[in-house]
């Protein structure tokens, strides 16, 4: 007895250590199930991502598993599909649930794999997990097969590794689908003699996915996940030949890229992106070593990216191509011809595209001249110039950006708007004029004080006085009804006093209007003092 029980461990040993030695998946046999079939509406998710362009989850399926077929067979593996086409001239002829595990049983597969998207149910503009789905055994609340759950743990995180997508994990069905508050097993999976699972790679409904997945070349990337899960869970070294994969957008539109070629050197390969707008690019079974890829990005210009790979690499080169045309200027402050313009405005101007700092710079002038400090923002497109001191009033200004100033790339600015590069950018503005306010005595308040206006209602000026008990910076502005700033009477720093100020309301509709005192005490910048006060003009 002894003795064969020692010969049964040997044995055992034995098979463990081929297993762990294994070089190749022969020997095995899998069935893959692609996911529903036929076009069919009553049987098929068909989403549309954009006019006249359609996607149904059985093609993506079903590509996927051809992929996914010829991979396993590369390395050894008898691969039997439940499904060979995805057009029946019958909708009757698509295999049923039962049918398809039932290709799994009669063939004594070793593992049984299908494949699926997902989708919300609702507008999604968001999910993007990737989703493993086991048996359950309904009595022992277990997966049916515990070493499904193994390999689906392993496929999962290889699937969300090629697809990029959020993490979710692997579930048992009947749990999953409620439970006892109404679960029950997936039908595919429900007669299964060996294990199995059903994955859900992607959610087909969220948008950028569904163009993704139009791609055959990004459903084969799934296909190598889900195969790279079964290479770790039979123990075969992964391939050493890698991947550079990536989205290429265009910086113009933010949108993807179609019809662009992207070459990869020395080997002098091409991939044309396709016109599903989804810009994806795939070059596989590469050695490891330096690449180049390189970007046509139209007339005659190229964009060139290197990298190294390293053996088994998976590498997502995502880029942004610049786009060709100049830079304009979408938005400025203050505006072209602005005659009411704070003395203590901060001024600046948004590009339309990200740009040369130093071109800009020296590009940039004032006139009459003054001292500038000036800030980039918005990844280099909103440049901000504020002026060191106070600007002086009722001045005319010019502020110029001449067509030295380059984009990022070296295009010229286009700075009259007129779609050609080459022209300055020009301002013309107006400071306001200097505030009608007087100091009333040599009197000190023992605090800030806002007063009523007077008279009240007014026709078209009033008067506006106003208390410092200590030298402060003072803002007085006037809103309109809606609360927007209609002017600014004072933006002084003041001595200790008591000041009244005119405003005249002469350009202004008749309304209800608030003025609105802004003090900070330069002493000590705690103590501040903000009061809102109404008015009435009736003309």
């Amino acid at each position: 007895m002894m003795k064969s029980i020692k010969v049964l461990i040997l044995i055992f040993l034995f098979t463990q250590i081929n297993y762990s030695q294994r070089t190749n998946l022969s020997g095995l046999k899998f069935c893959i199930d692609p996911g529903h079939g036929g076009n069919n509406p009553a049987n098929d998710r068909r989403i549309e991502p954009d006019p006249g362009i359609i996607f149904w989850e059985s093609e993506g399926n079903f590509q996927k598993a051809l992929s996914l077929k010829k991979i396993l067979e590369s390395w050894g593996a008898t691969i039997f599909l439940t499904r060979y086409t995805n057009y029946y001239p019958d909708d009757n002829q698509e295999p049923s649930l039962s049918a398809r595990y039932t290709v799994a049983n009669s063939n004594n597969v070793n593992w049984f794999h299908s494949i699926h998207s997902n989708a919300t149910g609702g507008t999604n503009t968001s999910t993007n997990y990737t989703l493993i789905l086991v048996k359950e055994n309904i009595t022992t609340r277990q997966a049916e097969f515990p070493e499904a759950v193994t390999m689906s743990t392993k496929m999962y995180n290889h699937i969300r590794k090629r697809n990029r997508t959020s993490p979710y994990g692997v579930r048992t069905d009947y749990t999953f689908y409620g439970g006892t508050n109404g679960g029950f097993n997936l039908g595919v999976l429900k007669g299964l003699l060996m294990p199995g699972q059903l994955s859900e790679g992607s959610f087909h409904d969220f948008y950028p996915e569904t163009r993704r997945l139009l791609n055959l070349h990004y459903c084969r990337m799934e296909a190598y996940g889900i195969a790279d899960g079964f290479l770790e869970y039979y123990g075969v070294p992964f391939d050493t030949l890698s991947t550079i994969a990536g989205v290429l957008t265009s910086e113009e539109t933010s949108k993807p890229q179609n019809s662009t070629l992207v070459e990869l050197l020395p080997q002098n390969k091409k991939y044309l992106t396709d016109n599903f707008n989804n810009g994806y690019f795939l070059f596989d079974s590469l050695f490891h070593g330096n690449y180049k890829l390189v970007f046509d990005l139209g007339g005659g210009k190229k964009d060139t990216v290197s990298h190294d790979l390293a053996k088994s690499d998976l590498k997502f080169l995502d880029k942004i191509l610049p786009s060709f045309t100049p830079p304009s200027i979408t938005y400025s402050s203050p505006k072209n011809g602005d005659t009411s313009v704070s003395v203590t405005a901060v001024m600046g101007v948004i590009f339309s595209k990200e740009m040369d700092t130093t071109s800009v710079k020296n590009a940039f002038s004032i006139s009459p001249n003054l001292a500038v400090t000036t800030q980039w923002t918005n990844g280099n497109k909103t440049f901000v110039f504020r002026a060191n001191d106070k600007l002086p009033y009722s001045t005319n200004f010019i502020i110029k950006i001449d067509s030295s100033a380059r984009s990022k790339i070296g295009i010229a600015i286009d700075g009259n708007g007129d779609g050609v590069a080459g022209d300055a950018f020009i301002i013309k503005f107006r400071t306001v004029s200097q505030p009608d306010f007087v100091k009333l005595d040599n009197s000190i308040p023992l605090k800030f004080v806002l007063n009523q206006n007077y008279p009240n209602p007014f026709n078209p000026t009033t008067v506006i006085r106003f208390g410092i008990p200590n030298e402060s910076n003072v803002r007085i502005t006037i809103f309109n009804s809606l609360g927007q700033q209609v002017d600014e009477v004072v933006n002084e720093r003041l001595n200790a006093s008591f000041y009244e100020v005119n405003w005249n309301a002469l350009n202004k509709p008749t309304g209800l209007y608030f003025y609105k005192i802004e003090a900070v005490d330069v002493t000590n910048p705690n103590n501040i003092f903000t009061q809102t006060k109404k008015m009435m003009l009736v003309k």
